[in-house]
């Protein structure tokens, strides 16, 4: 390798630590997540992901179940037709919140926008 290309890699890498750095510092301590009606848009439950619960929800085609464990929280015992809403597992993934919705249902979970 050439010294330029040796000082880029250097600084990319470098770049990287910097970002990782500042969002680990300043990385907010509790994260909420919203339960909400997709037809109204109304929250049927606000609830930090960084406590242990379990929360079961009477909708349309029976219960709608959210666990929440270790700062995540999946979809689980869903009654529905379908059961894709399970499919999305424990949020977060690799860092990403992905909403859990259920259309069956007309649930939606995710996390709070402050």
């Amino acid at each position: 390798m050439k010294k330029k290309e040796v000082i880029i890699i250097a600084f990319v890498a470098l770049l990287a630590l910097a970002f990782l750095a500042y969002n680990y510092l300043f990385k907010k301590d509790t994260t909420y997540a919203l339960v909400k009606d997709l037809n109204t848009d109304e929250v049927l439950l606000r609830f930090d992901i960084n406590e242990d619960a379990y929360y079961e929800f009477e909708v349309p085609n029976g219960y709608f179940h959210v666990e929440v464990k270790d700062g995540h929280y999946h979809a689980t015992d869903v009654d529905c037709p379908n059961h894709d809403c399970e499919g999305f597992g424990w949020m977060p993934s690799f860092g990403v919140y992905t909403p859990i919705i259920c259309i069956p249902n007309g649930i939606i979970v995710e996390v709070e926008n402050e």
